[in-house]
């Protein structure tokens, strides 16, 4: 059974933390000033209006895109420009060394109907199966897959229109206890499979119908100033997704919306998040699919208001991998329910089902959180391993909490615990945030 943090910290002696100190063996120095290779595009301007384009916020541009990325592949790259207006159009892919830069008030937008997306009513569908058969996922609005030296950037902003699918999602199939009610699978915003020197930077993205920004086997990843917009209760609509990624770096970005704010999936190394403001979301998280490791990340000066987690690594047997030599540092925590949570048995909402391949067993090792401030936090977290693969090596340095529960710990060897002040009382939390996700 899980044990509270102080009891089992009261057990400890005095050689016992001595032992335990291996967490402070965390160096992450390195990545301090990590700076990813950024995109050559070539010196060539292409117009989005020049293809026929009509910003009206009506007229479906989808050709409009193709042909203007056909040409821009065609010279060998460059920058395509698209001018203030509301573009609409269905799905259309990114080609190598171009950048694709939105001027202020330039808004690029997926369909608000399922009708031009060339699918059927989900009124009209009886069953999943029906479903399944009827129903091709779109591609995401925009993507691209095994390219090199791609930069989307601008002032502008990147719509998905999410709120017909938010509608025939799968939480609201559970939520309306309608019996036989369908669900649709929905396609993320942007996504980017296999990329060499990515650059992402200003944009808004919003309304995604699911995931905002997937960038995945992606080498040199720089994402900065980007803001993330979607309702707080929008389901399933993550922020900023890399993984697997190597040498990437997040910063400046400002995010608010309904699930994960900053997660790294499947795998990541040589990583650096600073300077992010998020509100609402699932906070800064890792998992749950750890398979092919989370290594050598450095996290710091972020602030987290209202979201539901804090730090969070979270991953399941059947999709694990080793997470270790990571540090969070001088990260400020308000009102946020799980401050931290370290979970290697998780179960995944959507798949609570999920076996997967019993040999990828997660691990957790060597993570140091230091100079950490939580306000009002409903519980101060968990470190939750498993019986044969326990959390090991995490030190918390110059951390101070309020909380109305103090930490769990179960499979879990003890965390140090260096000038860490807690303050464990009821009512510290605000009345909002005592719910548990």
């Amino acid at each position: 059974m899980p044990h509270s943090f102080r009891a089992i910290l009261l057990s400890l002696s005095v050689a016992g933390f001595a032992h335990l100190s291996l967490g402070a063996a965390v160096d992450v120095s390195a990545l301090e000033h990590l700076s990813p290779a950024r995109p050559a595009i070539p010196d060539r301007v292409f117009h989005l209006e020049a293809f026929g384009a009509k910003g009206d916020g009506h007229t479906l541009n989808t050709a409009a895109f193709h042909e203007a990325i056909a040409a821009v592949a065609k010279a060998g790259g460059g920058r395509l420009v698209v001018p203030a207006g509301v573009f609409r159009t269905a799905p259309f892919t990114l080609c190598s060394a171009l950048e694709l830069h939105l001027e202020a008030g330039a808004v690029i937008q997926a369909p608000d109907t399922f009708a031009d997306l060339g699918l059927p009513d989900p009124t009209t569908l009886h069953s999943q199966a029906e479903v399944k058969a009827r129903v091709k996922v779109p591609a995401p609005l925009v993507s691209g897959k095994d390219l090199h030296d791609v930069a989307l950037t601008g002032p502008g902003t990147i719509d998905g229109s999410g709120a017909h699918w938010w509608a025939w999602s799968e939480r609201a199939a559970r939520q309306r206890h309608e019996p036989g009610r369908v669900f649709y699978p929905r396609p993320n915003l942007v996504a980017i499979d296999g990329c060499t020197r990515l650059l992402i930077a200003d944009l808004t993205f919003s309304n995604s119908s699911k995931f905002h920004l997937v960038p995945s086997n992606v080498t040199d990843l720089t994402i900065e100033r980007v803001k993330v917009r979607a309702p707080f209760d929008a389901p399933n609509t993550d922020a900023i997704d890399p993984g697997p990624v190597t040498r990437a770096v997040i910063r400046g970005c400002d995010i608010d919306t309904g699930d994960d704010d900053i997660v790294i999936k499947s795998g990541g190394h040589e990583i650096l998040i600073e300077d992010c403001t998020i509100r609402h979301g699932h906070g800064l998280s890792i998992g749950s699919g750890t398979t092919l490791g989370v290594s050598d990340m450095l996290v710091r000066h972020c602030t987290l208001t209202g979201t539901d987690n804090g730090i969070r690594i979270k991953s399941m047997r059947g999709a694990g991998g080793p997470v270790q030599n990571i540090r969070y540092t001088d990260i400020q925590m308000h009102g946020v329910p799980h401050a931290i949570v370290f979970d290697l048995n998780y179960v995944d909402n959507n798949r609570p089902d999920f076996r997967g391949d019993a040999a990828k067993i997660p691990s957790i090792r060597d993570i140091l959180i230091d100079h950490v401030t939580i306000e009002g936090s409903a519980h101060a977290g968990r470190f939750v391993g498993l019986p044969d693969s326990p959390i090991t090596g995490v030190t918390l340095r110059d951390v101070i909490l309020t909380a109305e529960e103090d930490f769990v710990v179960k499979d879990t060897t003890p965390p140090v615990l260096e000038r860490v002040t807690r303050t464990i009382r009821p009512g510290v939390a605000p009345a909002q945030t005592k719910y548990v996700e």
